[in-house]
């Protein structure tokens, strides 16, 4: 007969502490990068000891998923609220270019090459993300008879977001050609449609 070994004890996810590591993993992994979030540098950043890190997550991928996990639970809140406005591909464009942390989103895509639980967690974000944002924008486009030419709900979403993701990411690296004429373009077309 085989005996299961009991659980080690763990500690609250919703805790103080857990919160405290899980905003150090973001501070790290966008200053430093996905590679430098180790145990002993997220619990450094944090100010705690490194055994609290296996304290609160039982491996540093759990550490991982949980930051990420988090990030999104939020990130679909907000969503939920822009698919409500009265005009939402102009919301959806403004949200996007204010709210995305582009540092930190690339780290956890390229995090996402090398870990399994985060690479589902990005899909799942993305494909419930782009869906609320297509359902909305199909609405505003159904509600003000709007025509968007050979754009359908759906690409108009992937190029808000790629769009803006991109701009946050070049200029977190301190590119900027060309950027004010994009964002003049995208809301001069937002402006027709909305």
């Amino acid at each position: 007969m085989e005996v299961t070994p009991p659980r080690r004890r763990m500690g609250s996810p919703d805790s103080a502490v857990s919160n405290q590591l899980l905003d150090a993993t973001e501070r790290v992994m966008r200053e430093e990068g996905y590679a430098a979030a180790t145990s002993r540098r997220i619990a450094e950043e944090a100010g705690l000891k490194q055994q609290l890190v296996y304290y609160y997550f039982e491996t540093m991928d759990d550490l991982l998923l949980a930051a990420f996990k988090r990030r999104t639970s939020r990130a679909l809140e907000r969503i939920d609220e822009e698919a409500a406005s009265r005009q939402p591909i102009q919301t959806i464009w403004e949200s996007w270019n204010s709210t995305v942390d582009a540092k930190l989103v690339f780290e956890f895509f390229a995090l996402a090459n090398h870990h399994d639980g985060v690479r589902e967690e990005v899909n799942r974000f993305m494909a419930a993300a782009r869906r609320k944002h297509a359902e909305a924008i199909a609405r505003q486009v159904d509600e003000h008879g709007l025509d968007l030419g050979p754009f359908s709900p759906e690409a108009l979403s992937f190029m808000l977001f790629s769009t803006a993701l991109l701009l946050g990411r070049e200029e977190a690296m301190g590119l900027t050609i060309g950027h004010t004429d994009v964002r003049k373009l995208f809301d001069w077309g937002i402006a027709r449609i909305g």
